[in-house]
């Protein structure tokens, strides 16, 4: 069981022993600071757009807790990640966040959201209507595209998608062109969110970062929360959060601590022995994940002797009737995922089918059950079908003959119409990119855990960010609308809007 804090125990632990290391403003005489203004939980993008933005108060103090669980792997770009790999950088269709709007989450519109994108890039061409000038985080093109990336966008006319390298997939409403990601990149480096969002603020004197360990629990005092449980080298300390704790965790890992913290569905809580703090049924539900499905052919040895490039390319399309686009096509080539590895990665980014993130046990130390059940809708099915069959029209264009061979047998074995969805569930994984587990509605939705101001339901002092509040997922890489969703947390947090919804009975 979950022992309950109470307010002398809290004063007493709060006092104890140094956590981790402190930078920044958070340094004290003798030891760290053991208390802050906002205390924000890391793992998701969201954390470092947080951190930034409440920074730019200098009265308030923050500090970032890097949570690091044992059984989390960390794929964070680093300074040394070449260029090739950097992921793209963009926002998804404004259909994307009309779709929060429109399902009960006022002030989540495309036009509501546009100013946070802005805020926090800085677009190499410069500021518009649709693009920030200068934000905190460089993002530009690539213009070193060798042959077969313009074969590629060439392969792409004739199965009835327009071609543009210069196409800006950061405007509110890219669809069926391909074209050249943007990255964020800043003087022919990555830019890391490090970089971008935690550097300009480490000297300001009010934040202070922790790391070393792992977070076990939001600290409850009723259903206020206080302060944040954290654990290295098998020691339990707490810091103190005078004004709110931001939960900027990844999706599964912001849903298991929730459920830790006492916040849940209530029956599964007293199965893993955590006491209830409120009883919220939708933590841990609406899971979902982005799939991926591989189409690769042999790479000849025209496109083995072309130069290295930092061009990634691709587009996002539609499977049938879909809106926003369900499909992203991205263009894979031999140096970035190996020697046989040349074609396309067929994305299904608008999944519709359903998952739960469940508690394998109260341990916080121990990763929760992540059920995606991935591909158990129609629809979703459907998409992929019609995704393979859009891309191989693509990849048979003949721009593309004199670089590739047959197609590979892993998916050419399935020509018939009747056997492509077996390939479909044969062959398709998820991206990584779960989002949903903490979604955003309103209280009387049973699914929702967050208000539109991401403040938790029946919850006083505690907003979640990230792509775990995404009732549906952005039809991109999560990244970008998770920065997004952090900068917004942070400016309600500085609103002092209220942090409170009470719970349904």
């Amino acid at each position: 069981m979950t022992p309950v804090l109470t307010r002398r125990h809290f004063l007493a632990t709060a006092g104890a022993a140094p956590v981790g290391w402190f930078w920044g403003g958070g340094q004290a005489p003798g030891g760290p600071a053991r208390a802050a203004d906002v205390v924000v939980i890391g793992g998701d993008p969201a954390a470092y757009a947080a951190v930034y933005r409440l920074a730019q108060d200098p009265a308030l103090r923050v500090t970032l807790v890097l949570d690091a669980p044992p059984w989390q792997r960390v794929t964070a770009v680093s300074p040394t990640t070449p260029l090739a790999e950097l992921p793209p950088f963009v926002r998804g269709h404004q259909v994307s966040f009309d779709g929060w709007r429109d399902r009960g989450n006022a002030g989540w519109g495309y036009t509501d959201v546009l100013p946070a994108f802005k805020r926090l890039e800085r677009y190499e061409a410069g500021a518009s209507a649709s693009r920030g000038g200068d934000g905190p985080l460089s993002v530009t093109h690539c213009w070193d595209p060798h042959l077969a990336h313009r074969a590629f966008l060439m392969a792409c006319v004739p199965s009835g998608f327009l071609q543009d390298s210069r196409h800006d997939f950061n405007g509110p409403r890219s669809q069926s062109v391909a074209g050249y990601y943007q990255k964020a990149i800043l003087d022919d480096r990555p830019h890391t969110l490090e970089g971008a969002f935690l550097a300009p603020v480490r000297d300001r004197g009010n934040v202070s970062v922790v790391s070393g360990g792992h977070v076990s629990r939001v600290v409850m005092d009723g259903t206020r929360a206080v302060g944040v449980e954290y654990v290295v080298d098998g020691t339990r300390q707490v810091l103190r959060a005078e004004r709110a704790v931001m939960l900027c965790a990844e999706p599964a890992r912001a849903a298991q601590l929730l459920m830790l913290s006492g916040i849940g569905p209530a029956v599964a809580l007293r199965t893993a022995g955590v006491p209830v703090v409120v009883d919220r049924a939708g933590v841990g539900r609406n899971a979902h994940d982005q799939l991926r499905l591989p189409l690769r052919y042999p790479a000849l040895q025209a496109l083995q002797t072309l130069p290295a490039s930092t061009v990634s390319a691709g587009m996002f399309t539609v499977s049938l009737n879909a809106s926003p686009p369900d499909l992203q096509m991205d263009f894979v080539e031999p140096r970035v995922g190996g020697p046989q590895a040349f074609g396309l990665d067929v994305i299904l980014v608008r999944p519709s089918s359903r998952g739960a993130v469940t508690l394998a046990s109260g341990n916080p130390a121990e990763a929760p059950v992540v059920s995606l059940n991935a591909l158990s809708t129609a629809a979703d099915m459907t998409a992929l079908v019609q995704g393979l069959r859009l891309g191989r029209m693509v990849m048979t264009g003949t721009a593309l003959d004199r670089f590739r061979g047959e197609e590979t047998a892993t998916t050419a074995v399935a020509q018939a119409a009747a056997d492509l969805p077996g390939l479909v569930r044969a062959v398709a994984t998820p991206c990584g990119h779960l989002a949903g587990t903490c979604a955003m509605g309103p209280a009387t939705d049973p699914a929702a855990v967050v208000d539109p101001t991401l403040a938790v339901h029946g919850v006083q002092g505690l907003r979640v960010a990230g792509a775990a509040v995404m009732p549906d997922i952005v039809n991109a890489p999560p990244e970008a609308a998770s920065l997004m969703i952090g900068d917004r947390c942070a400016e309600f947090v500085l609103r002092g809007m209220p942090a409170r919804v009470p719970a349904r009975a």
